[in-house]
C-alpha cells in the first residue's frame, strides 16, 4: 500500500514508473498467493483496511508535506487491477 499511496498522492513523476513497478510486482505476487490458496481471500478482505495503518505511517513520515488520508481509500479489489 506505501507505493499506492505515493503514486496516488506524492507528486513526483520521475518515481512513478518504479511505483508502478513495484505495485504490479507485487498484485501479481498476492493474486500468485491467492491461486494457490483460495481460503485466504476471506482473510485478506477481513484484514484489509487494517493493513492500512502501517504504511500510512511510513509515507507520512517519507512525505510529510504530503497529505494522506487517515482512511484507507482502496478496497482489495484494486489487487485486481492492471
Amino acid at each position: 500500500m506505501e507505493h499506492l499511496l505515493k503514486r496516488q498522492y506524492v507528486n513526483s513523476e520521475p518515481d512513478y514508473r518504479g511505483w508502478e513497478k513495484t505495485i504490479n510486482e507485487q498484485r501479481e505476487q498476492i493474486n500468485l498467493l491467492l491461486s494457490e490458496s483460495p481460503s485466504l481471500k476471506p482473510y485478506l478482505e477481513s484484514v484489509f483496511l487494517d493493513c492500512y495503518r502501517y504504511p500510512l505511517k511510513v509515507v507520512s513520515k517519507d512525505y510529510p508535506s504530503t497529505c494522506f488520508p487517515q482512511d484507507c481509500p482502496f478496497t482489495p479489489e484494486i489487487l485486481e487491477q492492471d
